[in-house]
């Protein structure tokens, strides 16, 4: 009897330990606070963070269609960026220079909305160079905005510290090259002839500098001769 006893009371009690801890083990806690059984079959939770090869980069979508000359689905593109990433530097910059580019465009046609865009790039630049500092680049922005703009004077002087900075750029040398003939064109029909005259020379040694820093480029020396072709005909008359 005592035997049978013993046998219940070992039964009994085991029965009362395996219970709650095979019931401690039935859930877990993840570390968000919900609770899931351990018989359910596992939740696959799908990582939605792409990785970077995976998202589209939106710069170098917009720096590939500012080679080809897109520079209206260049400020499409980036316009929105730019806003919301005032000063991320790669953005804004290639924002304006195609901004830049447009007005040019629009100029050159006779369209005068261009001395509104103008603006824009212009301001880029200006509040970059303040919080960020100097920059060859932002240099090259301003001067191409104040030159778009008849500014011809404030562009050669800011040009001149982009060039301080990146001398042997062609890009810049040209902006100079047209700073100096704009200036010339403006002094002709001065009584200081001569003065024009250097000017007109400057321009063309600035012209000069850019083409044999960019030789080998096809596109940019057929531009660069046609503004030394146009130079000749101005200064000659």
């Amino acid at each position: 009897m005592k035997k049978l006893i013993r046998i219940f009371s070992c039964f009994f009690l085991a029965l009362i330990l395996f219970v709650p801890f095979n019931d401690a083990l039935s859930w877990v806690k993840n570390s968000d606070g919900i609770q899931s059984s351990k018989n359910e079959a596992p939740i696959l939770i799908a990582d939605n963070s792409s990785s970077p090869s995976d998202q589209p980069d939106i710069y170098a979508q917009a720096e590939a269609l500012y080679k080809e000359k897109k520079y209206d689905d260049v400020i499409r593109l980036l316009t929105g960026e730019a806003h919301a990433n005032p000063n991320n530097l790669e953005l804004n910059i290639l924002l304006a220079k195609a901004q830049v580019e447009k007005c040019a465009i629009l100029k050159e046609k006779g369209d005068s909305s261009y001395k509104t865009l103008i603006k824009q790039p212009y301001i880029t630049g200006k509040r970059l160079h303040k919080t960020i500092g100097p920059r060859h680049e932002l240099y090259y922005i301003v001067a191409r905005s104040l030159l778009i703009n008849n500014r011809s004077n404030r562009a050669k002087k800011t040009i001149k510290k982009a060039l301080y900075y990146a001398p042997n750029n062609a890009d810049y040398l040209i902006v100079l090259g047209d700073a100096y003939c704009a200036q010339a064109e403006a002094r002709k029909f001065d009584e200081d002839r001569y003065y024009a005259n250097q000017l007109f020379s400057k321009a063309k040694d600035a012209y000069n500098n850019a083409l044999n820093t960019r030789r080998d480029d096809e596109e940019f020396r057929t531009v660069v001769e046609k503004r030394l072709k146009q130079l000749s005909e101005k200064a000659g008359k």
